[in-house]
């Protein structure tokens, strides 16, 4: 055997010797025995998968598929659970906002009668104030103008007297006076 320059020339002679050699060698198909024992790993290989490693693997996938059902049904349940407390929260709430309102109503009305019997009050009391000043006022005219009837009959004759040119008597002219003073106190 001679050493060839090019490794790739001297690997196919190489070969080619090895074919001449040993007959027809093909590197593709295995032999009998070892197809053989390759089949006999392969299959228990399958077995050891199949009958013991996929089971427990199987049984935690269903497990956590119960789990996650279970919990997507305790949501749905809380869910529903919770559109219920909240429809009774907002019946209490539309029942209180009712009473508060009523319970507003009455006492709006309870102020407005109050309100009404304290004007009626007040009015009655202006009333009776007004009927007093008014009688003080009629009294204090009456005395007034009774205080009053001497001096203004005597200042009234002696107007008269000097626009006339004679001498007034008060006592003959006391029922002109006394008219004139009527006309002007009614």
């Amino acid at each position: 055997m001679t050493l060839p320059i090019d490794p790739m020339l001297g690997l196919l002679l190489f070969a080619e010797e090895a074919a001449e050699d040993e007959g027809t060698f093909n590197p593709i198909l295995p032999a009998v025995p070892e197809m053989i024992w390759s089949g006999l790993a392969f299959f228990g290989l399958w077995a050891l998968m199949k009958f013991v490693l996929l089971p427990p693997i199987m049984a935690g996938r269903d497990e956590r598929r119960a789990k996650v059902a279970a919990g997507l049904d305790s949501v749905s349940d809380s869910e529903s659970e919770l559109a219920q407390i909240r429809a009774a929260h907002n019946d209490h709430l539309n029942v209180a906002k009712a009473e508060a309102a009523s319970i507003v109503d009455a006492a709006r009305a309870e102020a407005d009668e109050e309100r009404a019997q304290a004007m009626a009050a007040v009015e009655e009391q202006i009333g009776k104030l007004r009927s007093n000043a008014q009688r003080e006022i009629d009294s204090a005219r009456v005395t007034a103008m009774a205080g009053a009837r001497g001096p203004v009959s005597e200042l009234a004759a002696g107007a008269a007297g000097k626009v006339l040119g004679t001498n007034v008597d008060v006592a003959s002219n006391q029922s002109v006076i006394d008219s004139f003073l009527n006309r002007v106190k009614g």
